[in-house]
């Protein structure tokens, strides 16, 4: 009797843990009277789609799907309103984001980052005399490594300031300079662009680069150097790589609470899951909210650390490899490479010729930051002469082992066209397989000529079209209007050469404006820019979920709102399909389903159905910004 008892328990056991148990259990949560847009293989519309644990168990008519609900089940009437798959954004900065706007109330020593206020400067004396201060105030250790963070910005148009300031920091300033008031530590210096992208470094810091890194910097550098030859201290690509670890070295219980803000932000806005890139304090961080069950979202994360830090001469990258794909589903490698092959704006590595101001600093950029180039071409008579390229090696590297490129900025025509060039070798030494679902983020400046190569590789283009879409003007100004309607971001002609194309939002926008940007291409000043690129809301939508799933390598678990896929859902206010495309940034999410489970309810929603979910934020994204405490000088690195 008591063997059978036992045997009749194994049973039991078993009998619950079945797929045909889970299918027959009743859901937790029936969502009907709505218009559910599945993002199926079909596009298929339904009315009701229930969720059992974490997964969808059914989609289909009201009556199909309220017959499976169980005494227990929550039921929520839609009454008419559209349903979409969560949001997934395939390429966004997360931990800047986060820093810059939750992290005003924590010290420059909690962040690690000692701000340099550019506000009163006229002369380097003004800019040497701050970091003395700061040196005496923070009473630094000698031997420690210490980052300032300089507030200005070159990224953009500037002001009457910029020019002066670009001066300073690229011309008057240099490693000397730097060492007379930081003699005892290595330092370094932003340089009013992303940190991944270059910084100054003072005597020490050069020093201990070279001394630890010198044949690589001799051959593969990227560096400036002075009249005599000897590097100055301003640092580029690969060579900035190789101290960038140095300024990431926050503690986890300082950036978790940011991050968490800042991701109940994007919930609001219906968005449950990014692709982003990490370095390992903010990888840090959103561990310590998983562990805690705080991560309601899904990261998808390039490493950022890797690349610069590896012999390719002497190792293999088969190791880093094996780790794409692994972690949970809330928290999973999708990549390594680079972070960026070239700059932004007139740092973007281009064949075009400009014929009009783009940015304060273009003269120390004439072509753009161009590291898929066999030659450098810096700063004009400062760059040092390189024998390799780090870049070109790490991507034949990659094909090689079989180690994705993913999750790196690619902004300019030249870049673009570089590493097609690359892949079309690299397919045709091993097979395409070599450079399965490899992707380039941004297509900022794509030259008409490289749409037929983006459909024949089939690697990913990632774009970010709102920001395209405002940048225009810049475009028209510096190269003229045909480019300006051409090159920025061309969803359709990619789509029409059978590219894979997705969509990004890259900066901290309101995601629903991305979608207004590819659906009107219209900038916020309603001029529209390259009509002919303009998708229609479906094809946008499919680009922010079905085919976004696959960027992050997660098409078989999110998406689409299929039976056995993760429950990612979204409850919007309006039909997203049938309202005019100038009204989809006025789109708000009213409710935000999670791996099951519901985390955010628009507050008007909330007391219509008397809806407040334990755990689930209550509120809007207008109301939830408004918690922000702005940090000023954050990089937008990440």
């Amino acid at each position: 009797m008591k063997s059978f008892t036992k045997f009749g328990f194994m049973m039991v056991v078993l009998a619950l843990l079945s797929p045909g148990w889970l299918a027959a259990q009743a859901p937790d949560l029936i969502l009907h009277n709505g218009k559910v847009l599945t993002v199926d293989s079909n596009f298929s519309v339904v009315q009701a789609v229930a969720v059992t644990a974490n997964k969808i168990s059914a989609v289909g008519t009201d009556a199909a799907v309220l017959a499976t609900a169980g005494p227990s089940t929550q039921k929520i009437d839609l009454k008419g309103r559209t349903v979409i798959p969560g949001i997934i954004d395939t390429h966004r900065h997360m931990y800047g984001a986060a820093e810059g706007g939750y992290g005003g109330n924590l010290t420059d020593d909690d962040m690690r980052r000692y701000a340099v206020d550019w506000s009163g400067v006229k002369s380097k004396e003004d800019v040497l005399a701050q970091v003395k201060g700061l040196m005496t105030k923070w009473n630094f250790p000698p031997g420690k490594w210490i980052y300032f963070n300089n507030r200005i910005s070159f990224t953009g148009n500037g002001d009457e300031n910029s020019p002066g300031f670009a001066k300073i920091l690229y011309d008057e300033m240099n490693q000397w300079e730097l060492d007379k008031v930081t003699p005892n530590n290595p330092v370094l210096m932003s340089l009013g662009i992303p940190d991944f992208q270059g910084f100054l470094a003072n005597k020490k810091a050069m020093d201990w680069v070279m001394a630890n890194h010198g044949d690589f910097m001799k051959a593969n550098g990227r560096f400036w150097v002075d009249n005599q030859g000897r590097p100055d201290g301003h640092l580029e690509p690969p060579a900035s790589r190789l101290v960038i670890p140095f300024t990431y070295d926050r503690k986890a219980e300082i950036l978790a609470p940011l991050y968490e803000k800042n991701m109940q932000e994007h919930l609001s806005m219906g968005m449950t899951a990014i692709s982003t890139r990490l370095p390992k304090d903010s990888l840090g961080a959103y561990q310590l909210l998983e562990k805690q069950g705080k991560l309601t979202w899904r990261i998808g994360y390039g490493d950022i650390e890797t690349f610069g830090n590896t012999d390719l001469d002497v190792q293999n990258l088969k190791a880093a490899a094996a780790k794409v794909g692994q972690g949970s589903d809330r928290l999973w490698m999708t990549g390594m490479g680079p972070t960026a092959i070239d700059g932004v704006s007139s740092r973007a590595c281009t064949d075009l010729k400009r014929v009009g101001t783009y940015t304060p600093i273009d003269s120390w950029f004439p072509q753009g930051q161009c590291d898929t180039d066999g030659e450098y071409r810096g700063s004009p008579k400062r760059a040092s002469a390189i024998t390799k390229n780090y870049y070109k090696d790490w991507v034949y590297a990659s094909a090689r082992d079989g180690l994705r490129f993913a999750n790196t900025h690619v902004a300019g025509d030249r870049s673009v066209g570089n590493m097609l060039n690359f892949v079309e070798q690299l397919q045709q030494q091993y097979s395409p397989a070599a450079t399965k679902d490899w992707g380039l983020d941004h297509c900022d400046m794509v030259n008409p000529k490289d749409f037929p190569r983006i459909g024949k590789t089939q690697i990913f283009m990632s774009c970010y079209v709102l920001r395209s879409v405002e940048n225009s003007v810049n475009i028209a100004r510096a190269y003229g209007n045909q480019v300006a309607n051409t090159y920025p971001s061309p969803l359709n002609s990619m789509l029409k050469a059978g590219g894979r194309v997705v969509l990004e939002s890259d900066s901290g926008s309101y995601i629903w404006e991305d979608f207004r940007a590819a659906v009107t291409r219209k900038d916020r000043q309603g001029r529209v820019w390259a009509p002919q690129e303009r998708v229609d809301a479906a094809t946008a939508l499919k680009m922010f979920t079905a085919w976004a799933a696959d960027y992050v390598l997660k098409g078989d678990k999110i998406g689409s709102i299929e039976k056995g896929k993760l429950a990612d859902l979204v409850v919007l206010d309006r039909d997203y399909l049938t309202i005019p495309g100038e009204e989809i940034d006025q789109i708000q999410p009213q409710v935000t389903v999670f791996d099951g489970k519901i985390v955010y309810v628009h507050s008007n929603f909330a007391a219509e159905n008397n809806l407040r979910p334990a755990g689930a934020v209550i509120s809007s994204y207008q109301e939830l910004i408004k918690r922000r405490t702005p940090r000023a000088g954050v990089s937008t690195g990440g």
